[in-house]
């Protein structure tokens, strides 16, 4: 296993964990447009768009700097 401190990903043979970039905008915005996902959380908006999924990932790396959420 390794971790990259500045890009903040852990790195196996199998797997890439990281924070989510502003590439991901599109499938994240595909994957919470799901009302069974909507109805079963209490912030997703519902329908999920491509903008909702942008302002989403721009304040994920403040929020984890800062300690309030992981994702």
């Amino acid at each position: 296993m390794k971790y990259d401190e500045s890009n903040k990903m852990i790195t196996t043979e199998r797997l890439v964990i990281r924070l989510f970039q502003e590439s991901d905008v599109v499938n994240v915005a595909n994957l919470c447009n799901n009302y069974n996902i909507y109805k079963n959380t209490l912030y997703l908006p519902y329908p999920y768009s491509v903008d909702d999924a942008k302002s989403w990932i721009q304040n994920h790396l403040e929020n984890y700097n800062n300690e309030m959420s992981y994702h």
